[in-house]
C-alpha cells in the first residue's frame, strides 16, 4: 500500500513553521522521511520535538547520547517493529542492527516470530525485558527487572524502557498512514528481507475483555507498591549539580515532578526530552479536550497501566466524558450512546493497538474526513505517547497515587 500522505515541502510551510522543518533535517541530517513526513502534515513543532527526542537513541555518526550500546538499540527497535507489525520501523533499522552485530540468524527468528537461538546473556535479557512489556499483562517480573538493573544499572534501565517506548510512539503514527521507505532509502542500505505484516485488522467482534486486569484493585496479583522499583528522583538535591538544569526543563513544561518523571529523571536529558514531546501533545495540541484524553484512556486500557488509569479517568471526567463510555473502556464493552465521533476514535485507536497494528482503508477513510489529517495524526501520535509512558510507567511499577488533581503527565 503507497504513503497515505505525501511529504510537505519546506516551501509549503507557514514562513513561521520553516524554522522546525529546518530542525527536523538538521537533527536528522538527511532527507525528511518516515514518521517526519506524517507529523509535518500535522505539526513542524511536534516533528522536532520527535526528533529531538529520537536523536538520543540514535545519534548518527557522532557520539552517542545514549548509555546504551547501539546492538541493544538496534536490537529493541527491531523487536518493537515485530511487535507492532512496523515494516517502516524494522526496514530502517534492520541494517543497522546487523552492522551494530545483531546476528542475521537472531534477525530471521524475530521476523519470523520464532524464539532465536544462541543468544548472548545480555540478547536474551533485551528481547524478554522488552517481550514482557509489550505482552501479557504488561509488566516485567522481579527476577527479570533485577537482572537487567544488575546489568544495566538504574540509568541503563531506563533508556532500554524509554527506547522500547520511542519505537512504540513512532509506531502508530508510521502503521495509520503506511509509511513506506522509498526507493531511494532502499538503496542506501544492503539487501534486506522486509517485515511481512501478519495477521489481520482488528475487528470489534474481538473485543479485550476487562477481567485480563482489575483496575478497582491495582495490586491485585502482584506486590502492591508505594514507591516506584528504582529511588524516585522528586527533588533537585537529588541529582548531581550538573545535572539539575534537567530538573527545571522538566518543571517548566508542567511545573511539577510528577508520573513518569521521577523514574525518567535517572536518565536525565531523556526525561528532558520526553517532557518536550508531551508538553506539545498535552498543552498545545489541536485536538479537544474530549479527543485527547480519549485517546489517553483507551492507551492506558490497553497496556494495563494503573497509574494512566488513575489519572486518564480524572481527565475524563474533568473533560466532561460520560461514566459509561469510561466503564465501557475499561471493561472492554461495546460503548452505548458513544457519539459518532466517539465510536470512530475508538476504533481508528483500537486496529492500531490490535491485530496487526494496521488501519484498513474504509476506517482510515472515515476518521480522516471526519478529524482531518492534521487531528488524524496527533490521535496517532498521542496514542504513541501514552504508550510510551505507559512503558515506563509499568516497568518501574509507579503506584498510582498522589494528587488526584495531577493530569500533567
Amino acid at each position: 500500500m503507497p504513503n497515505r500522505l505525501s511529504i510537505v515541502t519546506r516551501e509549503a510551510l507557514p514562513e513561521d513553521d520553516r524554522r522546525f522543518h529546518d530542525a527536523v533535517a538538521a537533527i536528522r541530517r538527511r532527507s525528511i522521511t518516515g514518521p517526519f513526513i506524517t507529523l509535518l502534515n500535522s505539526s513542524p513543532d511536534l516533528a522536532a520535538r520527535f526528533a529531538h527526542l529520537g536523536h538520543y537513541y540514535h545519534a548518527r555518526g557522532q557520539a552517542d547520547e545514549s548509555i546504551l550500546p547501539g546492538k541493544v538499540r538496534t536490537f529493541v527497535a527491531l523487536i518493537g517493529a515485530r511487535a507492532l507489525d512496523g515494516p517502516y520501523e524494522w526496514a530502517a533499522w534492520v541494517g543497522w542492527a546487523l552492522d551494530a552485530g545483531v546476528s542475521q540468524d537472531t534477525v530471521d527468528a524475530i521476523r519470523e516470530r520464532r524464539a532465536p537461538s544462541d543468544l548472548t546473556r545480555e540478547d536474551a535479557l533485551v528481547l524478554d525485558f522488552c517481550s514482557q512489556l509489550l505482552g501479557g499483562t504488561h509488566r516485567v517480573s522481579d527476577a527479570t527487572y533485577k537482572t537487567a538493573l544488575e546489568h544495566f544499572g538504574a540509568q541503563g534501565v531506563v533508556e532500554l524502557t524509554g527506547t522500547l517506548g520511542y519505537f512504540a510512539m513512532i509506531a502508530f503514527p508510521l502503521n495509520a498512514f503506511e509509511i513506506e521507505m522509498s526507493a531511494e532509502q532502499k538503496g542506501m542500505r544492503k539487501a534486506f528481507e522486509p517485515l511481512r505484516v501478519d495477521g489481520q485488522v482488528y475487528e470489534p467482534s474481538a473485543s479485550k475483555s476487562g477481567a485480563e486486569h482489575d483496575f478497582e484493585n491495582p495490586g491485585l496479583s502482584r506486590v502492591p507498591r508505594t514507591e516506584p522499583r528504582i529511588p524516585p528522583i522528586r527533588a533537585h538535591a537529588d541529582l548531581a549539580p550538573p545535572d539539575q538544569h534537567f530538573f527545571d526543563r522538566i518543571i517548566l513544561t508542567r511545573g511539577r515532578i510528577a508520573g513518569a518523571f521521577p523514574v525518567l529523571l535517572h536518565s536525565p536529558d531523556v526525561a528532558t526530552r520526553v517532557a518536550h514531546v508531551g508538553d506539545y501533545l498535552l498543552y498545545h495540541t489541536v485536538l479537544a479536550p474530549t479527543v485527547k484524553t480519549l485517546t489517553w484512556l483507551i492507551a492506558a486500557r490497553e497496556f494495563d497501566c494503573d497509574y494512566e488509569w488513575r489519572f486518564s479517568v480524572a481527565a475524563a471526567h474533568k473533560a466532561g466524558l460520560a461514566q459509561a463510555l469510561i466503564d465501557a473502556i475499561r471493561t472492554g464493552a461495546a460503548p452505548k450512546d458513544a457519539s459518532r465521533e466517539q465510536r470512530l476514535q475508538i476504533d481508528f485507536c483500537h486496529k492500531l493497538l490490535r491485530g496487526n497494528h494496521h488501519v484498513d482503508e474504509p476506517t482510515y477513510r472515515a476518521t480522516i474526513e471526519h478529524f482531518g489529517v492534521a487531528a488524524t495524526v496527533q490521535i496517532a501520535a498521542t496514542l504513541g505517547y501514552f504508550a510510551m509512558q505507559a512503558v515506563t510507567l509499568n516497568a518501574f511499577e509507579v503506584a498510582a497515587s498522589g494528587d488526584g488533581a495531577d493530569l500533567s503527565l
